[in-house]
């Protein structure tokens, strides 16, 4: 699109204002010529703060007006160079769908070409031509709540980057499709890295920053950013919250318990949206969540809910690799073993899928074991060493193993834990995330309540704690009696894929926390979690 204006300084109040809404503001280009037959221009720039500009530079600043509309404000010859009368200005700028042009990633030719003699090209002959990746980073208009949240930080930033709040405040400046930033400084991990500070972002429609833009963040930052301080962004890494809920009800208030459930559903949806969580340093927070389930029907008399906390490992298929996830959050020990537990893989040198869990050392620290399992039989242990956990810290570290394939899509594999506190929170780069996919709704009939058995001879009685299973969608609980724990397995029963001896050193880090060195993309193999 483009747009021309002529100055007039006759006029007491003449304005630039760009007619059309949705515009990238990052493809606006001005040009000003001396009068509009001229042939010569100059190009102006756009600016975001005074800081540098004088009397001459040719520049202007953008502001947003009603209508979702853009104005030009050019200099006065005090800040900036002021427009001439006769000067003629020529905008040009693309506008956009927002997020709806997202994913777009093959385009066909559309219009006339000619070659350099002036001769027709038969469009027939134009090929599809494919990207290298979709289309992204489109989204609505910044709302006011966005601009509420972050003008007074960017204001107090003063435009510099030298706090871990100064690069959050910076960094939304400067990329307008962040959702969400979280940033810390090298000297909080251990062992620290004196002169970096490393950076996390949740852009508001994907999951991950590309390769591409992470380069253009950097060398925008360092704009802002004191010398010496060297930004690396790590990728965003996902800590999931699953509930586990049974509503009691009165049948004689509500005779639609699938009706009641869809309610609960919605209600719990809705709260999964909110500011307490799906951010950096977002906090689920419990009650909240119980007392909206007691509130979303009058029929609903109480309810039990229990809480998992999930990291999705994302293996290094084929290679010998070790790995870390860390949770944020301390584990709760309710049994001697299967206090984490996995979905399925495998692994080299072993028949069948392979499941991993942990059996307790003491209340802080416990080992990982690897095992095979049958829905209904008994779990037979593989290795008994495997890897060791940190309740206190809530971190699995496994040794050295080559997973050759996964039960679930995309090499993922899913470790699940019992949260010592029913409030989760998102530590550092941990991105809390309410999973109403994977929260379990149950309504159960309040007997009392209803008049039916008043004695509570009949009233169905709910666990208000997890019972372990063995593993993550085994709908068998764990009887430890009967179960065969490393500590207890005999050698026959025990087997190794492959000699300690033949293991690469390779570490994998799944995710970095304030005791572990962040993973980069520098050479060897590496994995994330989300």
């Amino acid at each position: 699109m483009t747009q021309d204006f002529t100055v007039d300084t006759s006029l007491f109040n003449q304005r630039y204002i760009l007619d059309n809404s949705f515009i990238d503001t990052s493809t606006i280009k001005v040009k000003v010529k001396p009068s509009s037959s001229s042939t010569s221009t100059v190009t102006y720039k756009q600016i975001d703060n005074i800081i540098g500009i004088t009397s001459t530079s040719s520049s202007y600043l953008l502001q947003e007006i009603e209508d979702e509309r853009y104005e030009l404000i050019f200099g006065d010859n005090v800040i900036g160079r002021k427009l001439l009368n006769d000067n003629f200005v020529n905008v040009s700028y693309i506008t956009t769908d927002g997020k709806d042009g997202n994913g777009a990633s093959e385009f066909s030719f559309v219009g006339n070409i000619t070659n350099q003699d002036g001769a027709a090209i038969n469009p027939a002959l134009i090929g599809l031509v494919t990207t290298d990746e979709k289309s992204r980073d489109g989204d609505e208009i910044e709302s006011i709540s966005s601009i509420k949240y972050y003008a007074p930080r960017i204001y107090s930033s003063q435009y510099r980057a030298v706090t871990s709040s100064d690069y959050e405040s910076v960094l939304a400046y400067i990329y307008p499709n962040v959702e969400s930033v979280t940033a810390y400084g090298g000297e909080e991990l251990n062992p620290p890295r004196f002169g970096k500070v490393f950076i996390s972002v949740k852009p508001r429609n994907g999951d991950f920053l590309s390769d591409q833009t992470k380069r253009d963040l950097i060398q925008k930052l360092k704009s802002y950013a004191v010398a010496g301080i060297v930004p690396e962004f790590i990728d965003l890494k996902y800590l999931y919250v699953e509930l586990q809920t049974s509503a009691y009800y009165n049948p004689n208030l509500n005779g639609d318990p699938e009706n009641l459930k869809t309610s609960i559903s919605n209600a719990l949806t809705q709260y999964s949206r909110s500011i307490d969580v799906n951010k950096f340093g977002g906090r689920f927070k419990y009650s909240k969540a119980v007392s909206l389930i007691d509130t979303v029907d009058s029929s609903i008399t109480s309810n039990i809910t229990r809480v998992l906390i999930r990291r999705n490992l994302i293996s290094e298929i084929g290679k010998f690799a070790q790995y870390e996830v860390c949770f944020g959050n301390m584990f709760h020990v309710q049994e001697k073993s299967y206090n984490v537990v996995s979905t399925g893989f495998t692994i080299r040198g072993v028949a069948g899928t392979v499941y991993l869990a942990d059996e307790s050392i003491n209340r802080d620290k416990g080992r990982i074991f690897f095992f095979t399992y049958t829905e209904g039989g008994t779990p037979t242990v593989i290795k008994k060493n495997a890897g060791t956990v940190d309740y206190m810290h809530g971190e699995v570290l496994i040794d050295t193993v080559n997973i050759t394939s996964t039960v679930i899509a995309n090499d993922v594999i899913e470790i699940q834990a019992i949260p010592h506190s029913n409030d989760i929170v998102g530590l550092k780069d941990l991105y809390v995330n309410f999973d109403m996919s994977n929260t379990k709704i149950n309504t159960v009939q309040d007997l009392i309540a209803s008049g039916e058995n008043t004695s509570g001879s009949r009233f169905v009685h709910v666990h208000s704690y997890y019972t372990p299973t063995y593993t993550r969608n085994s709908k068998s609980p764990v009887s430890t009696t009967n179960s065969v724990l490393p500590s207890t397995a005999s050698s026959s029963t025990t087997t190794t894929t492959s000699s300690t001896g033949t293991y690469s050193s390779t570490m994998t880090t799944s995710t970095p926390t304030s005791t572990t060195t962040p993973s980069t993309s520098g050479g060897g193999s590496g994995s994330s979690g989300y």
